[in-house]
């Protein structure tokens, strides 16, 4: 029995190689029912989303820049200059307390991430784009239930800035966002010139000035101002805006998911938006609460018209008609019923779908299901259940 598991398991991954790849998602205007792999190439329809808005927030807070959820609360800061204070919130978006972080100094603060252990505070605004004093204040995450931290410094630079020249809002090297996985900081940066945004990484931990080095660019049509990694480290939301003339903002929030590894570029990419500065001011901060929902904070807005700091909660639920699926399906949501008498198999789907077929391990497919609840075949040996892009490896004697 095991010598034909692992025989089972080996010619599925020779089948891999030759499975097509496409985009995945049924959600996409490019879906492909043919493909198995996603090659990131989904192309979605413009979307537009209303936000709930939690509550206006304190002129306390009135520059918050960044912004986490843990436990019940929620945490930020003022950027640029400002104390240096993390504020606890609420779930109403009401001041608590605030937290002071002793061996940190305020220079430009935008983003506030965490891990499993730790809490991270990027130091890392570079309006002008010569900043050579670049840091990461981090601290242990309990601290958090302290109303004073000590925090740790580690400074850095980009691996692939050469020049250091003042260069106000016309450069490639801000940066307001980045994430913490268990082993390393992800930064998006925010590029003033050409509206792309470049992902940089860094260890979680480091002693001298060290490199964050550059590992690939994505065209966001914007400026990043915050980043957020979803509870199970499958998502990776990008807040932005775009300033559309005379500080005339539009907001937005890129969805990232189905990627490799850490590869968020390489996945499925699907752009929301989420208002103008009228109705939503200018956004800084976003705290995801699952793979789909979470807040989003904005700054006060004193130009045209003056606009209070906000709170907004949002659920992308809508758009991931795949989100409570495993990459991997489970037997669960599916029974396999031979009819040895009658030579067939017939695979029982238990719950709505769009799109259900069974391919062979080079990925021909064998049957094709859009209505109804069963696949048949009379196919004998290794196959690959394909549920709208979820997939599992069975085996008909």
């Amino acid at each position: 029995m095991a010598r034909e598991v692992v025989l089972v398991y080996w010619l599925f991954l020779q089948g891999c190689s030759f499975a097509q790849s496409g985009c995945t998602d049924p959600q996409a205007s490019n879906f492909d029912p043919n493909a198995v792999t996603n090659n990131g190439s989904c192309i979605y329809p413009a979307t537009s989303y209303n936000m709930s808005l939690v509550n206006n927030l304190s002129d306390q807070i009135q520059e918050n820049s960044g912004l986490i959820r843990v436990g019940n609360f929620l945490y930020t800061f003022n950027d640029s200059g400002s104390d240096s204070k993390i504020y606890e919130l609420d779930t109403t978006g009401t001041v608590q307390r605030s937290i002071v972080l002793t061996g940190a100094t305020n220079v430009d603060w935008e983003a506030i991430t965490c891990n499993s252990t730790h809490a991270f505070i990027g130091d890392f605004g570079n309006n002008s784009g010569n900043r050579q004093n670049l840091c990461v204040y981090r601290f242990l995450k309990s601290d958090l239930l302290l109303d004073t931290v000590v925090a740790q410094k580690r400074s850095f630079y980009w691996s692939d800035q050469h020049q250091f020249i003042v260069q106000a809002n016309a450069h490639n090297f801000d940066c307001e966002a980045f994430v913490a996985r268990e082993d390393s900081l992800v930064l998006f940066s925010k590029n003033w010139l050409d509206l792309y945004t470049r992902r940089y990484v860094l260890p979680v931990d480091w002693n001298d000035t060290v490199a964050a080095m550059l590992q690939d660019s994505f065209f966001v049509d914007g400026l990043i101002t915050d980043a957020s990694l979803s509870p199970d480290q499958s998502r990776t939301f990008l807040l932005g805006y775009k300033n559309n003339g005379n500080n005339f903002y539009t907001s937005f929030i890129w969805n990232l998911w189905d990627y490799p590894n850490e590869q968020v570029f390489s996945g499925n990419k699907r752009r929301i938006e989420i208002g103008n500065v009228l109705n939503v001011s200018q956004t800084e901060g976003i705290a995801l609460t699952s793979s789909q929902s979470g807040y989003v904070s904005s700054e006060k807005v004193v130009s045209f018209v003056t606009l209070a700091p906000k709170l907004f909660k949002f659920d992308f639920g809508a758009y991931f008609n795949n989100l409570n699926t495993p990459e991997i399906l489970t037997q669960s949501m599916y029974e396999l019923v031979p009819h040895a008498k009658d030579g067939f198999y017939e695979i029982v789907i238990k719950r709505p779908f769009k799109v259900a077929e069974l391919k062979d391990i080079q990925g021909k497919r064998i049957a094709f299901e859009t209505s109804g609840k069963r696949i048949t075949t009379h196919f004998h040996g290794p196959v690959v259940l394909q549920i709208d892009g979820r997939s599992a490896l069975l085996y008909l004697p």
